[in-house]
Order: structure tokens, then C-alpha cells, then sequence
């Protein structure tokens, strides 16, 4: 009988001893913060695809470590890291350019110009206290017309928390926002 209670009390003081972390859970926001302009009309359309290095796609984020990189389990992105990043580009660029759409894919409309743009992220770095880095190169196509371009974009400040980071990236993508911009 006393084998029993000791051994129940040591299952209840194992039991006290594991702790359950809890996910915290992060969005990229476009920039400049704030109201979208409302628009009426659009002479432009954009059909947007962006991909993300499969290193960094995945629900949780991944900072870099020297030479490695560390997986944070319980600091996720809200949703898959290319489709927030697309969605916020596109966000970025509408409010840049109050004349354009940007769509997933085209709206078939005739007599608007369709112009596409594949945007490949080829490295995004980030740490904690440093600068996020993120490493571009996209191609236009408008009206048989190609442009190719490739870029590096720093976040103006430095992350000190995870929450940072993500407005960090925010930033990168804001800055990626203004170069394409000008090939619209």
C-alpha cells in the first residue's frame, strides 16, 4: 500500500514538473500602417506570385544561428509564411499605387492592362538584435514587355523580440513594395 501512494506521489510531482509552453501566433501587416485608400476604379490589374525559400516556409519561424538556423516551436506564423507575404506585397503595392489591383490571378476584364509579377524570395535572414535581411529577384511582364530586377532590403530597425521580427519582415516587404512599384 505505501508502494502505491509513493508511487502516486511521484506521478504527481512529475505530473507538476512538465510544463506545456504556449504558441504564440504572428501576421506580417502592410505598410504604411493604417486605412487602405478606398478605390473606385482601377486602370491596372497585377496578378501577384510570390515564393519563399522552403527553408523559411513552414508554420514556425526560423532564425538564423551563425551558421545554422533555429526552428521556434512554439513562435508560428498565422498562416503559411509565401501566402502572408503575397497577401501584404499586394497590400503594399495597392496603397502605393491607387490606379492598380492586384490580384491572385487575372480578372479577365478587357481593356485593362494586365501587368504580372513573380516575385522569388531567395534568402530571408533574421536574429534577434540585427537587422531583417531579405534577398529578391522578380520579373514583370506588360504588355510583351519583360523586366528583370534584384535586390536586397534591410529592415530600418533591429528585432529584439519575435513580434519585432515580424514587423521587421513587414518592413523588408514595405521597401520591396517601392522598388516594384516603380516597374508598374
Amino acid at each position: 500500500m505505501t508502494l502505491n501512494r509513493l508511487s502516486l506521489c511521484a506521478m504527481f510531482i512529475l505530473c507538476g514538473c512538465v510544463s506545456r509552453q504556449r504558441d504564440h501566433f504572428y501576421a506580417l501587416d502592410a505598410q504604411p500602417p493604417g486605412p487602405a485608400a478606398s478605390r473606385a476604379q482601377f486602370d491596372r490589374q497585377v496578378t501577384l506570385q510570390v515564393t519563399v525559400p522552403s527553408l523559411v516556409d513552414r508554420n514556425e519561424m526560423v532564425l538564423a544561428s551563425g551558421d545554422a538556423v533555429v526552428v521556434l516551436d512554439h513562435e508560428r506564423w498565422a498562416a503559411p509564411l509565401a501566402d502572408l507575404v503575397t497577401s501584404v506585397l499586394g497590400q503594399d503595392i495597392e496603397r502605393r499605387r491607387s490606379d492598380v489591383v492586384v490580384l491572385p490571378r487575372s480578372a479577365d476584364h478587357t481593356g485593362i492592362p494586365l501587368i504580372r509579377m513573380k516575385v522569388e524570395i531567395d534568402r530571408l535572414s533574421a536574429r534577434i538584435g540585427e537587422h531583417v535581411t531579405i534577398e529578391t529577384h522578380w520579373r514583370v511582364s506588360r504588355g510583351g514587355q519583360e523586366t528583370v530586377g534584384r535586390d536586397t532590403f534591410v529592415s530600418p530597425q533591429q528585432a529584439q523580440t519575435y513580434s519585432e521580427v515580424a514587423a521587421a519582415l513587414s518592413a523588408c516587404i514595405g521597401l520591396l513594395a517601392d522598388r516594384l512599384t516603380t516597374e508598374i
